[in-house]
């Protein structure tokens, strides 16, 4: 019956069905991320999944471009072709979070401040664990490894990166480190670029300073080691307010493209300096 006007709601739009090609890739997507499908191994020849799937062949391969855009699958082309499963990775997320900051126009200003409100969540949190003594020495080995290269820019900032992610990654709660991994990474391309320049400028940080942030790093460790959380967060946020200065006070917004240009982040070492 039709509706009087007047009587009750509108009916809602109806929704249109997902094309073959969507569910095609809905399925391959859960089989992937439950790890059916594993890593790095590569997809059945295509004759073999239009028998599993009883589609045509454009749409098989538009639900593999449908993966391709996501990440989830690699066509490679040509005579020794074949689709390779990609799983999601903390890298790629930073990716992806990185191109819609960098279409937005963020400021690494705005970067760094949400690094700073974050990171120091992480170093309470590993305060709190059973393990802290272990994590104490493990940030407190790292320190010390990296003063053994104080007078090399390019080194220090590699291990003084490796503190911050190990310190992220001490967290203990998955949710929380993949979240501030997120930002982490984003962080160490934009400062990746202006070490680079200050290097070449002559403007890197002294060795003075860098000492300051090997003391900063041994403070932390300290307090994460004798379970201080309070003064372990103090601790990270005050380090953070004074080292993210020299990339934030440099201006511009988040680039991503123009530093790798490709989908992936570099790794964690990277040159970034704290």
């Amino acid at each position: 019956m039709l509706q009087e006007r007047g009587e009750g709601p509108p009916a809602p739009p109806r929704l249109a069905p997902p094309s073959v090609a969507e569910a095609v890739a809905s399925q391959l997507r859960t089989r992937i991320l439950d790890g059916d499908l594993v890593d790095g191994s590569e997809l059945p020849p295509e004759a073999a999944l239009l028998a599993q799937f009883p589609v045509s062949r454009p749409s098989l391969r538009e639900a593999f471009r449908i993966l391709e855009t996501e990440g989830l699958l690699t066509v490679r082309r040509g005579k020794r072709g074949g689709t390779v499963i990609r799983h999601p990775t903390p890298d790629s997320a930073a990716y992806h979070v990185g191109l819609l900051l960098h279409a937005r126009h963020i400021s690494i200003e705005d970067l760094a401040a949400a690094r700073n409100l974050v990171e120091p969540l992480s170093a309470e949190q590993a305060a709190r664990r059973g393990d802290h003594r272990a994590i104490g020495r493990r940030l407190a080995a790292l320190t010390t490894e990296a003063a053994s290269c104080a007078d090399d820019a390019l080194a220090f900032t590699r291990l003084a990166a490796r503190f911050h992610h190990e310190l992220v990654q001490a967290a203990g709660i998955q949710t929380l480190q993949l979240l501030v991994g997120v930002i982490e990474s984003i962080w160490d391309t934009q400062e990746l670029t202006w070490a680079r320049s200050a290097v070449a400028e002559g403007q890197y940080p002294d060795e003075h300073r860098r000492r300051e942030v090997l003391r900063a790093h041994l403070r932390i460790a300290a307090a994460i080691g004798a379970g201080d959380d309070g003064e372990a967060t103090r601790l990270t946020r005050e380090h953070l307010r004074v080292t993210s200065r020299y990339v934030s006070e440099a201006g511009g917004s988040v680039r991503v493209l123009d530093e790798y240009g490709s989908r992936r982040l570099p790794p964690a070492t990277s040159e970034p300096t704290r």
